[in-house]
This record gives C-alpha cells, sequence and structure tokens, in this order.
C-alpha cells in the first residue's frame, strides 16, 4: 500500500463530503427561501405549506457527509501515523 494513495484517499473523502455538506445546506436554504416568498406559516398550513420530507432528507445528507468526512480524516491520521512508524524503523 502506497502511503500517498492513502493521504489522497482521505483527502479526496474530505472534499466530497465538504461538497456533500454544501450541496446539501443550499438545498435546505432554497426550501426555506422558497416557503418565506409563498408567506407560509407552520401555524397556518396551506395548499403550499412547508413539507419537512426534503428538508429531513437533506439532513440526513448532511450527517453522511460529516461521517464520511470522520472517516477521511480517520485515513489521514493513520496514513500520517504509518508514515511516522516507516521513519522510526528506518532511522
Amino acid at each position: 500500500m502506497e502511503i500517498n494513495s492513502a493521504f489522497s484517499s482521505g483527502v479526496n473523502g474530505l472534499n466530497n463530503a465538504s461538497q456533500k455538506m454544501t450541496e446539501s445546506s443550499q438545498r435546505i436554504a432554497n426550501q426555506t427561501t422558497q416557503n418565506t416568498e409563498q408567506n407560509v406559516t407552520p401555524e397556518a398550513p396551506t395548499a403550499h405549506s412547508y413539507v419537512s420530507g426534503p428538508v429531513t432528507a437533506e439532513v440526513i445528507n448532511m450527517k453522511l457527509a460529516e461521517i464520511q468526512a470522520q472517516a477521511s480524516v480517520k485515513v489521514i491520521t493513520t496514513a500520517d501515523e504509518m508514515v511516522g512508524s516507516l521513519i522510526d524503523v528506518s532511522v
């Protein structure tokens, strides 16, 4: 196993998690903006009332992105520890 590929995998995972988090938060913001423009209030449901389904799905996607980021950090940390161990052995 190459150390560089482990670092690359970890960094790619972090970038993907960040992108997913950004996309989900933008979708939530857009949903909230659309509801505000329609003057919908939770106390007075109408035919265009706020639907929590899409927001709930995006919150779940954000949690998955968080878990992906945590896993990617562990990959980077492990690769860093492996480099340290290899240097200790070879010195």
